[in-house]
């Protein structure tokens, strides 16, 4: 699915209005492979979002995105988009899915060892 054409840049500070932490902490949101995903819901009448919030819903907006993608599509910090997540859950606008798959271990110190051998080779 097409992404709209890039939003304007907000400065971090007004993004998240001076925050650095969000208003209600909620679990699950330090992986950045984390998706947000859109309730199909839109603002109410009365809830007005920042500017921020607005770019962060408009690109999530039906559909998913992860963590990483938000921040690198927003040109906005992790902790940032984090923050901006946090109150659009807050108000019931997305919802946050754990990745699929965790970390194996094991196969990232077998994949790297490969490309060491690839690495070696090659010289």
């Amino acid at each position: 699915m097409p992404r709209r054409e890039s939003p304007r840049e907000i400065p971090t500070y007004l993004a998240t209005e001076g925050r650095t932490r969000p208003r209600t902490e909620v679990k699950g949101l330090k992986d950045l492979l984390t998706r947000l995903v859109w309730l199909r819901e839109e603002p109410r009448p009365g809830q007005n979002l920042s500017p921020a919030q607005g770019a962060l819903l408009d690109a999530v907006r039906g559909g998913s995105l992860t963590l990483a993608d938000a921040a690198a599509y927003l040109r906005q910090p992790p902790v940032a988009i984090r923050i901006l997540t946090c109150d659009l859950m807050d108000l019931g606008l997305v919802q946050a899915a754990p990745p699929a798959a965790q970390n194996d271990v094991d196969l990232m110190e077998r994949v790297l060892h490969g490309l060491r051998k690839l690495k070696d080779t090659a010289a």
